[in-house]
């Protein structure tokens, strides 16, 4: 927000800074849809969003004189949502302040015990519960706050928490309050460098794959929005700002078939390029995929993680390597663009199966636009490998997500961005340094036009920043070498080994 909101209001919304972002400033849709709520049901409401907020926000909270505030945010940026926090109590001690996103909702015992400025917390979908807990804190009803579903807050004995509840007609759901934000979306296309917009059209996901939540945070299967819902926030995006192309925010787009053709028939209308996130499961075939690319579609990411179909079936991708190669195989013809994404260093995964995973890319590197590759598991809460590796006892005893600094003879190390990192002692370091400069320095992982395009639309003082990220996080490795100089940490060897088949592989 950069202009100074002096203007009082009733709830005030706030969001945590993103460190860098290299897909463009976009607005948290969450957050935004809990203001239309409120807003539809006759509250003043204010946000301030700190990815572009240049005001004394002390200052302007003192002047908004808010009822409640509330407080969004992912785990990579908790830390920021409670610094929010700590101000407003400083500013204001009795205003409520409510937490809720992804990120709370799996850690509300743990962020209530350890974060004393929030007092309550929303689960799950957050749109009605923080509507209700709002009638109650301002005397438009007069229930105790326990009543309110998936809310998590203090008492006497203890943490009180109720169950989350399920939003099942997304189209009951106004449109995001996108006029809220001073400052407008500046995502661009990938590949394209075409100005767009996110949009969602669908909550939850079909799969239940270890690493994410996302069917943990909207369970119950997927629901979907209509297609004409979907065509009056078209109508109203379009309406107040030139927009070329469209990144659809689903979890999974493709998890139903009548959903595809529903809104392929909407949008090709608007004569827009878009994106989406897709499963190579069975719902995707030839048909459908020619059916996205006449309405639009122009580049699709993938996630295939790893070519082991042993680790596939562990991580409950439910995917198999053949129906992936055969979608690739389908998006070139149709000459749809492809992001692949690759981990290495699942949980147990063999050296072997991360020097295949190398080899697999390079093999594929004409065929595959862009391969997101990332060294290391990263760990969120509420997911099935957080509970994996705290009872493999990779997790102190005393672990919190609020407060948590690893002890240097750890294997789990922070991110820079606060998100955990899982380095198994089995794979080596050297075996994964070789991997970590070989991806870095890899064309086969990066596509000249991807990059060209991030390097345009970011521009000098972004990239800058970027740049800078890479030093600490070069830094980072550094730091985790000398560990295994000095002996902090007790690796296996094979090094020598290891890194010559990395080589190997690469080459």
């Amino acid at each position: 927000m950069n202009k100074t909101p002096h203007i009082r209001c009733d709830i005030l919304l706030a969001y945590p800074s993103e460190s860098v972002n290299i897909f463009g400033y976009m607005i948290p849709l969450g957050l935004s849809s809990i203001a239309a709520v409120l807003e539809e049901n006759g509250y003043n409401v204010k946000i301030i969003d700190f990815s572009t907020y240049t005001g004394d926000f002390r200052y302007d909270l003192f002047r908004m004189k808010p009822s409640i505030v509330g407080i969004g945010g992912t785990t990579p940026t908790r830390k920021g949502s409670f610094h929010i926090a700590r101000l407003v109590k400083e500013v204001s001690p009795h205003t409520p302040v409510v937490y809720g996103g992804i990120h709370a909702s799996f850690t509300a015992e743990d962020t209530l015990n350890s974060i004393p400025e929030i007092d309550y917390i929303i689960k799950g979908e957050g749109e009605f519960s923080f509507l209700q807990l709002a009638d109650i804190l301002t005397g438009r009803r007069d229930d105790p706050p326990g009543s309110v579903p998936g809310i998590a807050f203090r008492e006497d004995n203890g943490i009180f928490s109720t169950k989350a509840s399920r939003i099942d007609n997304l189209n009951i759901l106004p449109m995001p309050a996108r006029h809220l934000f001073d400052k407008k979306p500046e995502l661009k296309l990938d590949f394209f460098n075409l100005p767009a917009e996110f949009i969602m059209t669908s909550r939850g996901c079909p799969a239940c794959c270890s690493f994410c939540s996302a069917s943990r945070m909207f369970p119950g299967g997927v629901r979907f929005r209509s297609a004409e819902k979907i065509g009056q926030e078209l109508e109203s995006i379009l309406s107040k700002g030139s927009i070329k192309a469209l990144k659809i925010f689903d979890s999974t787009f493709t998890s139903s078939r009548e959903h595809v053709e529903s809104f392929c028939a909407v949008v090709k209308k608007f004569n827009l390029l878009w994106e989406c996130e897709i499963r190579a499961d069975d719902n995707i075939d030839l048909p459908l995929l020619k059916l996205m690319k006449e309405s639009g579609c122009c580049y699709i990411n993938m996630g295939l993680e790893t070519t082991s179909e042993n680790l596939l079936t562990k991580m409950g991708k439910k995917i198999s390597v053949a129906k992936v190669e055969q979608v690739l195989q389908w998006c070139r013809s149709l000459e749809i663009k492809t992001k692949v994404f690759f981990t290495l260093g699942h949980l147990n995964q063999s050296r072997q199966e991360c020097i295949d995973d190398i080899a697999y890319m390079k093999k594929r590197k004409e065929e595959i636009d862009f391969f997101a590759t990332t060294i290391g598991l990263r760990i969120y809460p509420g997911t099935a490998l957080e509970k994996a590796v705290g009872k493999e006892g990779l997790l102190d005893p005393n672990f919190s997500w609020a407060n948590y600094n690893p002890p240097l003879s750890n294997l789990m190390l922070l991110e820079f961005g606060d998100v955990l990192i899982l380095r198994q002692k089995h794979l080596g370091f050297s075996f994964l340094s070789s991997l970590i400069i070989r991806l870095l320095s890899q064309k086969t992982v990066l596509s000249p036009d991807y990059i060209f395009n991030i390097i345009i639309r970011q521009g000098i003082s972004n990239l800058f920043k970027s740049f800078l990220l890479k030093v600490l996080h070069t830094f980072h490795i550094l730091l985790w070498w000398f560990r295994i100089g000095t002996g902090v940490i007790d690796l296996n060897s094979q090094k020598d080994d290891d890194a010559r088949k990395v080589m190997e592989a690469q080459s």
